[in-house]
């Protein structure tokens, strides 16, 4: 790539922070397009320093491969294709040489995944050195960062600054510390167990006992890890029943908690997943692929957030109509599931949540008619990616963006829980006693002074445990890193949003240029969480959702151009529209 590069033709220095799966498909977006204009062009050199804490690249904390095998992946692992570069293999193909016996599993372990992940890291930076490039690793966490004369230069807790560069990627991934963390300002007796992961450090029988009565912090997927961890790891057993009935029993194991009591803002546990092998039933499919058709035949400005889930409710209500419902009902119940976050015909109060998770497992089976939140779930998952699209860098004002906060928390709820088999061991709990959703039922809550409307006659909890992650996003984030994105006003976020404000290809967005349009702050870039509500959808591991990571990688590779040494304009971003066909996918 340098052959015969000028004495005096520079590299460009590039800064990745993070080494998680955004910045992982982000390099190998850039090593493609790299490889490929290297048979063109004659390109400068380009340097990469990777800042990250580590210890394992490529996997983020999600991926951690020191994590219990119990804990697995929620979506289906054929979303990890052959990577942009080509060299590497899917997941599949790895597996069935790395892991035999989980050749065939949907959802495996997320350690394993994170295996995958790291081989993959480690031959992104050996192809990227074939082609010249040069990379190093500043195992350390970046505080901050600041502009200086046409470079930035990011500070990191232990090395202080950093030598200057021309171009920052931010792929951060999931912030560590956020003002809604119940450790902050707990005051409560109660011994506080600050969060789920790492499991072995947070969970560990020292600190969550055998025998006690554990209260947690959430019902979503972070709470299923603290309830898989707790079970499995401590003993715990699942069998098929035996008296032909389908699901599983639990077998407690000797170090197990006697209890776990979650508590749900939304009074309901996330719904199960399908199982993966039934087809999707042939009206939906029809009613998704005219949604989607819909979605793309419309204008980008014309499609708001209102616009968005009035067409996701017709197409539910068409999907639902053909399943047999009475059509004269069949608008009522699916804007009924929509506006209560369950089936309208479900009873409320004790046992609502859990007949909720067991409905939405019986349906899953094949054993039960699809009723309006199940229709919803599957047109919202069938829709992603071009909704995403549709909605990405909406100007909406405040109120009807928070509209579509609220219905996006109720559908993702419907669209991405957990996979079948692990509702079906949530289930098999409750059936031993080891879970007690009476808790989620009564809308007890958990503050930093302990806890709030408990059931009367409930003892306290031995321990309580946050289960709740730090939202996506900058606003709330105390993360040092985010608060000096913000306190030097490199970014901005917009009303009733969470996220920064970046342009196509990450390139932050701030302050104002005349005509009230945003300035683009060249060199800084970020992707994945903490641009969430401007562009939506990060914890994925689906590298076709979202079009910043190419079109960030072609803005590099256009610098790195001989003829183009300055920052260029920023690539227009494609709008394929092709829904994802696979059920619960994200």
């Amino acid at each position: 790539m340098v052959d015969g590069a000028p004495a005096g033709d520079q590299p460009l220095s590039l800064a990745v922070v993070g080494d998680g799966p955004k910045a992982l498909f982000a390099l190998e977006e850039l090593c493609a397009q790299l490889s490929d204009a290297a048979r063109h062009d004659s390109l400068r050199a380009l340097e990469i320093t990777v800042v990250a804490p580590g210890p394992v690249e490529g996997t983020g904390a999600a991926y951690d491969v020191t994590q219990p095998h119990s804990l697995r992946l929620n979506v289906d692992a054929a979303l990890l294709d052959v990577p942009a570069t080509g060299t590497s293999p899917s997941f599949r193909d790895w597996v069935a040489a790395a892991h035999p016996t989980l050749v065939s599993a949907t959802y495996p372990p997320r350690a394993v995944v994170g295996e995958y992940l790291h081989a993959r890291w480690r031959r992104v930076l050996a192809d990227m050195a074939r082609t010249g490039v040069t990379a190093r690793t500043v195992s350390d966490r970046a505080v901050s960062l600041r502009r200086t004369a046409g470079a930035w230069e990011i500070v990191t807790a232990s090395h202080g600054a950093l030598p200057p560069v021309e171009e920052i990627l931010l792929a951060t991934g999931h912030a560590a510390e956020h003002s809604g963390a119940l450790a902050r300002t707990w005051s409560s007796t109660i011994p506080l167990r600050p969060a789920v992961l790492p499991a072995a450090e947070m969970l560990g029988s020292h600190d969550v006992p055998p025998g006690a009565r554990v209260a947690l912090r959430g019902s979503a997927l972070t709470f299923i890890d603290a309830a898989l961890v707790l079970t499995l790891e401590r003993g715990g057993r699942f069998t098929p029943r035996a008296d032909g009935v389908p699901g599983l029993l639990h077998r407690r194991g000797s170090e197990e908690p006697l209890v776990l009591l979650p508590t749900a803002r939304h009074g309901r546990l996330l719904d199960a997943k399908p199982d993966p092998r039934l087809p999707l039933p042939a009206g939906v499919s029809r009613a998704v692929a005219e949604g989607a058709r819909r979605l793309g035949s419309t204008e980008r400005t014309d499609v708001g957030p209102d616009a968005v889930i009035d067409l996701v409710l017709d197409v539910a209500t068409a999907a639902l109509a053909a399943t047999g419902t009475d059509p004269h009902l069949v608008r009522e119940a699916v804007e009924g599931a929509l506006a209560s976050g369950s089936d309208p015909d479900l009873h409320r109060g004790p046992g609502h949540a859990e007949d909720a998770l067991r409905r939405s497992v019986e349906i899953g089976r094949g054993g039960r008619a699809p009723g309006p939140a199940w229709i919803l779930g599957r047109v919202w998952a069938g829709l992603y990616r071009p909704l995403t699209l549709a909605v990405r860098g909406s100007a909406a004002p405040a109120e009807e963006w928070a509209r579509f906060r609220r219905a996006s928390q109720v559908l993702e709820r419907f669209a991405f829980g957990p996979p079948l088999e692990v509702a079906e061991m949530l289930l098999a709990m409750i059936g031993s006693g080891a879970l007690d959703l009476s808790w989620v039922d009564a809308g007890a809550r958990i503050t930093a002074s302990g806890i709030e409307g408990a059931p009367l006659g409930h003892a306290p909890p031995d321990v309580v445990v946050d289960a709740v992650l730090a939202p996506p996003g900058i606003v709330g984030i105390l993360d040092p890193l985010s608060r000096a994105l913000v306190d030097q006003g490199l970014v901005e976020v917009r009303p009733a949003r969470r996220g920064a404000a970046v342009d196509h290809d990450g390139t932050a967005l701030a302050g104002d240029r005349p005509g009230g349009r945003s300035q683009r702050q060249e060199g800084l870039a970020l992707l994945g969480r903490p641009t969430e509500d401007h562009v939506i959808g990060h914890d994925t591991l689906n590298r076709h959702l979202h079009d910043e990571p190419r079109l960030w990688a072609a803005r590099i590779t256009s610098r790195l151009r001989r003829t183009d040494a300055g920052p260029s304009a920023p690539p227009r971003p494609t709008t394929t529209t092709t829904p994802e066909r696979r059920i619960g996918s994200r």
